[in-house]
């Protein structure tokens, strides 16, 4: 067994009494009508009206969809009701050409409703939460929104109680495309094209302790789009003891890593989706979306999973040339033995994650020519697969660098934009997840990339070796605890309760099984009993409450699996007995 690498942490505080994410749904100061709900399409005049923010709509006649992107926020679905946050300015969006008309005469562009003192929406419009929100070390807070116009950026600022703010940004691509029904003629509402709608999602852990009074929306990147902020929410999900970044079964090489720019027929090379791509060259841009993922950026590297099939994406217009003649469309390279990925595509994990009741999977993707949906498989060890979908808007617009000219990608283009979405796995606890697999999608024209994907859940002993934490006492004095179960693949912690405060000499011994030794066999004044074999005692920090932590970092090996793990705190006093011993708590590492 190699020796594992041993580390201090700080007593985390106890998790509540439910695991469950909690979600909060916010209040926002909606300012703007612009939702077609029941009876408010072809009235483009009508006084307290829907009005659209540039040209389209979302089109609600029907009620809110039942889709799972929705389901958590709470979207308004009355008629006559301001519906969004708007920040922009109708009269000046799409280069002015949707200015309010002066006079009702029924076409497609309205009057300036009643319920709109003024036009001018872009200075920032704030939200004066009804009760105050607590920040914690998990919060997060997701918005859905819509840019229309090529999309763009937009700020979201926190402020706090007493004093004091935190910003953050977020982005999405350009509003049409997607899987919402959406309306079109501007304030006629007639049924359009289909609209996307993003979800932005901000980590506030690094605000922790902070009370947010208030949330304002600001600085709009796009001068020449309409924003629509439809609903909040602030999400206080538990703390997962471990997340996975998944190596994917990559089979594309659909992202423009460092000196793939410009080599259209490189057998080896960067080839489209459809007629655009990433521009990562410059490297993987350091940004909060990205962050968490593994996002691969070697040059002549399989980069995303592919949905489609480049030969019939985009109309057929793009199907890989016969010979090398150095144009924007390449050749079909040489890592692409079939050019048809619109089969399910399967990834099996190499090694397989034990789901648990913080466990959730996040999709970080993009969609070409429309966007749309497609499904996401999990595959477990036993029983059925659970299976849901994820959709996305096209990837035209946002703020991730892009390039355009199909294989070519020899000059900055456009921005795109990737889709990221959460998927909640805390139903299939107890479960073994062994693969995944993405397929189905909704839109036979368009490419889809997946990027990256994590789960978030400890790693299952393949030999179904069951772990334990047992407490098997001895003690003389202080308590021990743990935060774990044993599972493979998350952190192992003990921790004693009791110390002598701020104890100078205190150590917490480890060593593999376990022993029982009465301690008065050692040094006889003193009672306990000794459960340690062969220890390793390692120093530990004693706090001013009388707690301190040992923790072995995430063992990953199979081969740990069954292994037994023993640690009890010892600590140097002045005294008959010079040797005060907490209870032995035995780990068992396994599922």
């Amino acid at each position: 067994m190699q020796p594992v690498k041993l580390s201090l942490l700080l007593l985390l505080p106890a998790l509540g009494a439910s695991l469950k994410a909690q979600t909060i749904q916010l209040g926002l100061t909606y300012n703007f009508n612009g939702i077609v709900h029941a009876g408010e399409n072809f009235l483009p005049d009508d006084p307290n009206g829907y009005r659209s923010i540039s040209d389209r709509g979302l089109d609600f006649t029907g009620g809110v969809p039942t889709d799972p992107l929705l389901a958590p926020y709470a979207l308004v679905a009355l008629p006559g009701a301001f519906d969004i946050v708007h920040l922009g300015n109708r009269n000046t969006v799409d280069n002015g050409n949707y200015a309010f008309d002066l006079v009702a005469d029924n076409d497609n562009v309205g009057i300036q409703p009643l319920w709109l003192t003024n036009a001018d929406q872009t200075t920032p419009q704030v939200s004066v939460l009804p009760f105050p929100l607590p920040i914690t070390s998990t919060t997060v807070a997701s918005f859905l929104y819509q840019i229309s116009n090529g999309g763009g950026a937009f700020d979201v600022t926190f402020t706090f109680a007493g004093s004091g703010s935190y910003t953050a940004t977020l982005s999405a691509s350009d509003w049409f495309g997607g899987t919402f029904a959406g309306t079109d003629r501007v304030d006629n509402a007639f049924v359009g094209n289909n609209l996307s709608i993003t979800e932005g999602r901000i980590d506030l852990s690094s605000q922790a302790g902070q009370v947010v009074t208030q949330i304002s929306f600001s600085n709009r990147s796009n001068l020449n789009a309409g924003y629509a902020i439809l609903a909040g929410n602030f999400e206080y999900p538990p703390v997962p003891r471990r997340v996975n970044q998944i190596p994917l079964n990559y089979n594309f090489n659909g992202i423009v890593n460092t000196g793939e720019s410009g080599l259209p027929d490189d057998p080896n090379g960067y080839r489209s989706i459809s007629d655009r791509g990433l521009d990562f060259s410059a490297g993987v841009p350091n940004i909060a979306l990205l962050a968490p993922y593994n996002v691969i950026s070697t040059p002549g590297a399989l980069d995303i999973v592919h949905l489609g099939d480049r030969n019939t994406v985009d109309g057929g217009n793009r199907p890989w040339d016969l010979t090398a003649d150095a144009d924007d469309i390449g050749t079909q390279p040489l890592w692409l033995p079939n050019s048809d990925h619109t089969g399910p595509q399967v990834t099996t994990l190499a090694q397989p994650i034990l789901l648990d009741l913080t466990s959730r999977a996040s999709v970080l993707f993009q969609v070409s020519n429309g966007g749309g949906a497609f499904d996401v498989e999990f595959g477990f060890q036993t029983g059925a697969p659970f299976t849901t979908s994820v959709s996305g808007g096209d990837w035209f617009g946002g703020a991730l660098p892009g390039t355009d000219r199909t294989d070519f990608a020899g000059t900055p283009a456009s921005n795109l934009s990737l889709t990221e979405r959460v998927i909640d796995l805390s139903a299939q606890t107890g479960r073994t997840l062994t693969s995944i697999t993405f397929g189905n999608r909704s839109n036979f024209n368009a490419g889809y990339a997946i990027v990256a994907t994590n789960v978030s859940g400890c790693l299952s002993c393949v030999n179904g070796t069951a772990g334990s934490v047992v407490n098997l006492g001895g003690g003389n004095g202080p308590g021990m605890t743990t935060s774990t179960n044993g599972n493979l693949g998350c952190d192992l912690d003990w921790t004693v309760l009791g110390a002598t405060p701020n104890a100078a000499l205190g150590f917490i011994a480890l060593g593999l099984g376990s022993t029982s030794i009465p301690l008065s066999g050692i040094i006889p004044p003193c009672l306990g009993t000794v459960h340690v074999p062969n220890p390793t005692a390692i120093y530990v920090q004693v706090n001013a409450i009388g707690s301190a932590t040992a923790t072995i970092a995430a063992p990953t090996s199979q081969g740990l699996c069954g292994v037994l793990i023993t640690g009890q705190y010892l600590e140097l006093v002045s005294g008959a007995c010079p040797v005060l011993m907490s209870d032995a708590i035995a780990i068992t590492i396994g599922n």
